[in-house]
């Protein structure tokens, strides 16, 4: 015979109990983000109201439904392989996108739980989504302004690149130019003044002349000092003399030329260009001597 305590007892637990399963289904109806439920054929047993908003769905176009027929094909490929995890038990988030009716895309943060029965066997998922288009939109933006930037400082560098091959060339062509100029100087001087030096140098000169002329015929030979100065360097036991032979052979002089230019014989220049071959090293050896003082730089 049942007590009258024992009989009051069974209806409060049963008023407890619908109260509490008024409340959890008020909770999961009412929550900010979607809450669904699939079986482990992936058809969905539950969706609340927020779901189907996000989804632009009712749940009679949802319960019973597999849910890969609301992704595409890539999404689809997501979907499975998560599958596959909720059947290890991983609970990890993931992000996937989904068709809404309308046939926009949502993009979505889903956060799953399994379930398994008594033997361990998986009998399907919960899962909260959330809806990340806002967040996907910033950061689709912010990708595109990163990239813009990134393609502007690249064509900036493109640009500065561009400009310093254009000023390496420019400065390459004013050295060759500095050069030149500085040789054909040196030339002209060598072959159209030089020589009227040393024929004023014969003739009958006052110490103030010859004075001025020496300073003339110096400074002459410092303006046109360049080679001169990089041959005396290489070679340091050349003569002023040997050097000065030196640098009329360069520029292609005959030993013939170079006498009548420096008001020597021809056996003197001879006897001078030995010692220059001599000096730098190339005695019996088939090399040009111009051709090796060309090469001095």
């Amino acid at each position: 015979m049942n007590s009258p305590m024992g009989d009051q007892e069974k209806p409060n637990r049963e008023r407890a109990l619908s109260t509490s399963e008024q409340r959890y289904r008020t909770l999961v109806e009412t929550m900010g983000d979607g809450l669904s439920e699939i079986d482990e054929h992936q058809k969905t047993t539950y969706a609340n109201e927020m779901l189907c908003q996000m989804w632009g769905r009712s749940r009679d176009e949802i319960i019973g439904k597999t849910v890969e027929r609301f992704l595409d094909k890539e999404n689809k490929k997501i979907l499975l392989d998560q599958l596959e995890k909720r059947k290890r038990g991983s609970t990890e988030p993931y992000e996937i996108v989904w068709i809404q009716k309308n046939g926009l895309k949502l993009h979505t943060l889903m956060t799953p739980t399994p379930y398994f029965d008594s033997n361990g066997n998986f009998k399907g998922s919960f899962a909260v989504i959330t809806d990340i288009s806002q967040q996907q939109k910033e950061k689709n933006q912010l990708e595109m302004r990163v990239k813009k930037r990134t393609s502007e400082l690249e064509n900036k560098t493109l640009s500065l690149e561009e400009v310093n091959t254009a000023l390496r060339v420019l400065l390459k062509k004013r050295e060759e130019d500095k050069t030149l100029l500085e040789e054909q100087m040196m030339i002209n001087v060598r072959e159209l003044v030089l020589p009227y030096i040393e024929r004023m140098h014969q003739t009958q000169l006052t110490d103030r002349q010859k004075g001025c002329l020496d300073i003339m015929e110096s400074t002459l030979n410092d303006i046109v000092s360049p080679f001169l100065h990089r041959l005396s360097l290489e070679f340091l036991n050349l003569t002023p003399s040997e050097i000065q032979v030196a640098n009329l052979v360069k520029h292609g002089k005959t030993s013939k030329e170079i006498a009548r230019i420096l008001n020597l014989s021809d056996k003197t220049i001879e006897f001078y260009r030995k010692r220059i071959r001599k000096k730098v090293g190339i005695t019996n050896q088939s090399v040009n001597l111009r051709t090796f003082l060309i090469s001095i730089k």
